[in-house]
């Protein structure tokens, strides 16, 4: 990347984006808060996704926190959004809520709760320090607890999502009970936090990215569908992969025992 590009690039206030070999590691950075979402990085989050998403030299995005703590959701002192009416389309802090096929891993690297969880709900691959703690402090504030435990219920038991919004923080998940409950997919000492993730986002990279596109994306519309119309929806994902490029470059250099040269992601296309 030349002098002149990086000068180019947008300068984020409460975050970092940096990418290295087509893997963006966007850091949440406020960490004398606790990486709290405030107003400012409300409105942060949704650019640095649309410019992983549309940069085709991106390939995989890892999510973390900077400092002691991954995220404690919204700053009390300088709430999102606080001047305007918000809806569920107004949060966009995270991939998934911001349509984002491109996977996305997390690496909590320390306490996760409130609207923190929300990471942790819409990422694709969730790993864990193991000295990172889970919990859900709404209702101890007088607010209700919706959003992250809706979202969890797609990854947790019903039973361990209710009593994780309904105990309000008086009890922590530590980060090996988070692992049983499957809320995260992996524990790992702090130190080989960030490198595991780089191992997985380079093992990810490696494939179609139109092929990962329509995995990830067949795979979360299903969470909102009935067996019978996810599976139909899914069909749609393969007929539409198969007249794709990719399909027969990745089965030639299979036999010719070759990298194959995938096509660039296609941000727009959704079946």
């Amino acid at each position: 990347m030349s002098g002149g590009e990086r000068q180019n690039m947008p300068a984020y206030e409460t975050l970092d984006y940096a990418m290295d070999d087509g893997i963006v590691v966007i850091t949440l950075a406020r960490p004398e808060r606790h990486n709290a979402l405030n107003s400012v990085m409300d409105r942060e989050l949704p650019l640095a996704w649309r410019r992983f998403e549309e940069d085709p030299e991106a390939r995989v995005a890892i999510i973390t926190g900077s400092g002691r703590a991954f995220c404690v959701g919204a700053d009390l002192a300088d709430l999102p959004r606080q001047d305007e009416t918000v809806d569920i389309d107004a949060i966009r802090w995270t991939s998934l809520q911001n349509r984002v096929w491109k996977p996305v891993i997390a690496a909590v690297n320390g306490m996760a709760c409130g609207g923190g969880l929300h990471f942790v709900a819409d990422s694709d691959i969730v790993l864990a320090a193991d000295h990172a703690t889970f919990f859900d402090p709404h209702v101890a504030v007088g607010l209700a607890s919706v959003m992250e435990p809706i979202c969890l219920a797609r990854r947790m038991p019903l039973g361990a999502v209710l009593r994780l919004a309904l105990v309000g923080g008086s009890e922590r998940l530590s980060a090996g009970e988070a692992l049983r409950l499957g809320m995260v997919d992996e524990v790992l000492a702090p130190d080989r936090l960030m490198a595991r993730a780089r191992e997985l986002a380079a093992l990810i990279k490696r494939h179609s990215p139109s092929a990962l596109k329509r995995s990830k994306q067949a795979i979360w519309e299903a969470q909102e569908l009935g067996l019978t119309d996810a599976l139909k929806q899914g069909w749609r994902h393969i007929e539409a992969q198969m007249a794709h490029p990719d399909v027969s470059e990745g089965a030639q250099a299979f036999l010719e025992r070759r990298p194959a040269q995938w096509r660039p992601y296609e941000p727009d296309g959704e079946v």
